[in-house]
């Protein structure tokens, strides 16, 4: 998988969490302390970072293959277009509380 294939198949989860075609279940994490993990339907792999019960940012997704695509990398050389719309999601705030569990 390159780079553009996972930020596409990323960002295709999100919209299908979205759409309501997969689902998402928290695994580890407190909504109020930080770092918050779920797992997909389909296999995915999502961190959020929370910040007191407010979606901050994804911190990092991993594909159902278990490859690894460093979306925070060192070098802005190594950052694209598709890290940035993935770390800066944000679900519709209908869905914050009914699919990923937020309070508000």
């Amino acid at each position: 998988m390159t780079r553009e294939d996972f930020c596409e198949a990323a960002f295709s989860e999100l919209q299908r969490i979205e759409r309501g075609e997969a689902s998402v279940e928290l695994v580890a994490g407190d909504i109020l302390e930080g770092k918050v993990e779920y797992q997909t339907s389909g296999g995915w792999k999502i961190v959020v970072f929370s910040d007191g019960d407010v979606w901050d940012y994804v911190r990092a997704m991993t594909p159902p293959t278990k490859e690894h695509f460093e979306m925070w990398p060192e070098q802005e050389k190594d950052d694209c277009e598709g890290f940035r719309k993935i770390r800066a999601y944000h679900p519709p705030p209908a869905q914050l509380k009914t699919i990923w569990g937020f309070l508000s």
